[in-house]
């Protein structure tokens, strides 16, 4: 009786050193803020470019997120013939590109701002599905876009049109003022470069 016991005890013993392990493992891993890696992709499905890295913002976390098929707005852009075009929210793959939305759609990349509240990056193929942003190289300065929240409107008016490496991934950070950053693939079949347009709220 005095050995099973014994052998009781060290069981338990292991039992509690072995409990202890996994919960340090657990803790130190759960601990560890791993960067996310975010990459300027080509919106026609073309290969992952340069990677940085992207802090991860506690919207993204937030439990009332919209899912993959919830419009979160529309997009109207005169010059452009685009009127109230669908906006879906997307995020990063597996391996840290940048997701696109499929069909005549526009794209808010999910770890920029949100609307009206810093630099909100837009995105959408120029080849492909609808080719939404075909002509996005034709915005001018003054030209005007609109994002319809529900029954709000934020107005913005086009500041700047530039054409970029598509490592040029600093269109994507964070900036201090009101903006709208839409890109999109150029030429057109080509997809060497990025057009990238910037637009102010009014």
């Amino acid at each position: 009786m005095r050995r099973n016991l014994i052998a009781g005890l060290l069981i338990a013993s292991g039992l509690a050193l072995a409990g202890s392990a996994v919960w340090t493992m657990h803790s130190q891993g759960s601990s560890a803020s791993a960067p996310l890696v975010q990459m300027l992709p080509s919106t026609d499905g073309g290969g992952a470019l340069q990677p940085r890295t992207h802090q991860n913002p506690t919207r993204q976390l937030a439990p009332t997120a919209p899912g993959p098929n919830d419009v979160i707005a529309t997009l109207t852009i005169p010059r452009l013939a685009i009127a109230g075009a669908p906006i879906f929210e997307r995020g990063l793959d597996s391996k840290g590109g940048m997701l696109i939305a499929h069909g005549y759609a526009v794209t808010h990349y999910a770890f920029s701002a949100g609307f009206g509240s810093g630099n909100a990056v837009l995105y959408g193929h120029d080849d492909i599905e609808g080719s939404i942003f075909a002509r996005l190289k034709d915005l001018q300065p003054g030209d005007e876009i609109d994002v319809a929240i529900g029954e709000q409107v934020q107005r913005y008016r086009v500041s700047t049109r530039v054409i970029v490496a598509p490592t040029a991934v600093q269109i994507l950070d964070p900036t201090p003022d009101v903006r709208l950053t839409l890109f999109t693939c150029w030429p057109n079949w080509v997809d060497t470069q990025r057009v990238v347009i910037t637009a102010t709220q009014l």
